[in-house]
């Protein structure tokens, strides 16, 4: 339950910067706000995954080599983490095909998906939190699932889709949310905490 607590006020602290920003990407880079608001509720979603998954920040960096590389020798004990692992990166994999063109395609979005996850996992690793390859497989699993709910909810991604979103506004919303979690939130997330608190 913690986590969720902690997830929720992150959240709140990359808001204070991702709500003007964003404000100021419609003006210069989205050029439509239904688009940024979309665009924000992906990078909220980002935000809250950083949190949950232990995204490394400034405040906290510790480099310690915990790695496992053996398939499934720990899914099985801990089946309620791996199911968490899954349902986590469903969304990535809604939002992908719904928002950008590039993501219409199956290879696409596994791809996306285990290059996102790849990261999240080798950034843990600055942690001290263990860097795990069944949480590749497990969240690369959700991206997959999200992609096939959203290719049926769409018809082939023909209706209910953003038109017009551009590959480069994908990687800006990444790279700044990325930003926002390692060097801004956790500033923001320990005077909410010590206002809670």
């Amino acid at each position: 339950m913690s986590r969720i607590y902690n997830a929720l006020i992150a959240l709140v602290a990359a808001a204070v910067f991702i709500i003007p920003l964003w404000c100021i990407y419609e003006k210069i880079f989205f050029q439509s706000w239904k688009r940024t608001m979309v665009y924000m509720i992906f990078g909220f979603y980002l935000a809250v995954v950083l949190a949950l998954v232990g995204f490394p920040n400034i405040t906290m960096l510790q480099m310690e080599l915990t790695v496992n590389l053996i398939p499934f020798i720990y899914m099985l004990s801990d089946l309620v983490n791996a199911c968490l692992n899954v349902f986590l990166f469903v969304p990535f994999g809604f939002f992908l095909p719904m928002l950008w063109k590039e993501f219409r395609s199956i290879k696409s979005v596994a791809l996306a998906g285990i290059v996102a996850t790849s990261f999240i996992e080798i950034s843990q690793l600055f942690t001290g939190r263990a860097t795990d390859i069944d949480d590749i497989i497990t969240n690369s699993i959700g991206t997959l699932i999200g992609y096939f709910i959203v290719r049926f909810v769409t018809e082939n991604f023909t209706k209910r889709t953003l038109s017009d979103s551009k590959i480069n506004d994908f990687y800006l919303i990444c790279g700044s949310v990325g930003v926002i979690m390692f060097f801004l939130q956790p500033f923001v997330s320990t005077w909410l905490w010590g206002i809670l608190l």
